[in-house]
């Protein structure tokens, strides 16, 4: 009787390990949550307000190129 549930048991969990060895479902949402995490820190970084962010770098862009515009000449000689 014992050896009958042993075995029983054995089969049971060598069973269960290999079906929880073949589930992806679980790596699949780890590998979606590493890349919303990749995703965010970009978002963060591009959209910071340091010198060396995107954004940073466009302002200056935005801000030469309203200098140049403010001091160009407003009337055209011939």
């Amino acid at each position: 009787m014992l050896t009958n549930f042993t075995t029983k048991t054995y089969i049971a969990t060598t069973e269960a390990i290999r079906r929880f060895k073949q589930d992806h479902k679980g790596v699949t949402a780890i590998e979606y949550g590493l890349i919303a995490v990749v995703m965010a820190a970009f978002i963060v970084f591009a959209f910071s307000d340091s010198q060396d962010s995107f954004v940073g770098t466009l302002k200056a862009k935005f801000t030469g190129l309203a200098a140049t515009v403010k001091d160009a000449p407003t009337e055209i000689t011939k």
